[in-house]
């Protein structure tokens, strides 16, 4: 599975088109969702999906709603840089003008849902239902930010920026998120049908993150793929890990439960519920090592 920040998934995509999953007897079938975690999550709620790339606060949330999965392994153990648009058609100009705008979202429960809600709570306000408008994906939220209307989204930086450069959009704001952007989490039923695929899937994934990360060509090379300045694709490079060793960080998990509180995403009560969240061959554990 993936999220549209396609240049966080190139491990994935490497370990595909080497033919790597298939040498360890895997045949991985690849999906895109555009509409990122909040899909995702549905997806894997009915059983549509067996693994899934999530913006970690994104799978916190649904886990503690109670969703039939587990993370499995951390993907991207450094955090996102989110950036706050707006279309330039619509006149605003500071963060300070957007009390009272709507938010663009791709899905509730969404990365893009979450950390507006988030952001909002920082500038001294909140979000309701009613702030938000659902546009499905990147490209819904770019047409919607076209029209006079004002509306705002949060969306990862890098990923916007040939929109912001192009004079589409204009970027008033960054948020960086607090946790490691992605885990990968799985459902329930393939951990228990299958946990030794699972194993050697995450296996291949961390070799190709691993090789990627040595490469000293990969700026270029993500530039080439994802349409990026080679001096974008070089600033994000340096400011991106992807996990090598499998390991969750219980200790993260609370916190990312913690800030979901605070932005008033969920109770209090249920951010204690962290127990189970994370997969081990034993079963629940707060620090996991899949491999």
């Amino acid at each position: 599975m993936s999220l549209v920040f396609g240049h966080f998934n190139l491990p994935w995509h490497l370990g595909l088109e080497r033919r790597a999953f298939v040498r360890v007897g895997v045949e991985l079938k690849w999906r895109t969702v555009p509409e990122g975690t909040g899909a995702m999550c549905k997806l894997l709620r009915a059983g549509e999906l067996d693994l899934a790339i999530m913006v970690t606060e994104g799978a916190v949330r649904d886990i503690l709603q109670g969703s039939p999965s587990r993370i499995v392994s951390s993907f991207v153990d450094t955090p996102l840089t989110w950036g706050v648009h707006v279309g330039t058609a619509a006149g605003i100009t500071e963060a300070g003008q957007l009390k009272g705008v709507p938010f663009a979202i791709s899905r509730l429960n969404s990365g893009s849902h979450l950390m507006a809600m988030a952001y909002a709570k920082t500038q001294g306000w909140s979000l309701t239902e009613q702030d938000f408008v659902l546009v499905n994906d990147l490209a819904g939220a770019i047409e919607r930010a076209k029209e006079e209307a004002p509306i705002a989204f949060l969306w990862e930086k890098y990923t916007t920026k040939q929109y912001v450069d192009a004079g589409i959009l204009r970027r008033l704001d960054e948020i960086p998120s607090a946790q490691p952007a992605f885990v990968i989490v799985a459902s329930e039923a393939i951990l228990k049908e299958h946990p030794a695929l699972v194993k050697r899937v995450l296996k291949v994934v961390r070799d190709q993150a691993q090789g990627l990360m040595s490469k000293k060509t990969a700026p270029e090379m993500i530039a080439q793929r994802y349409k990026m300045s080679v001096e974008d694709a070089q600033a994000w490079f340096a400011s991106v890990e992807w996990n090598t060793d499998g390991k969750v960080d219980g200790a993260k998990l609370e916190t990312v439960c913690a800030s979901l509180v605070t932005a008033g995403i969920i109770d209090a009560h249920r951010a204690k519920n962290i127990e189970g969240m994370i997969y081990t061959d034993a079963g629940p554990s707060k620090t996991t090592d899949p491999a």
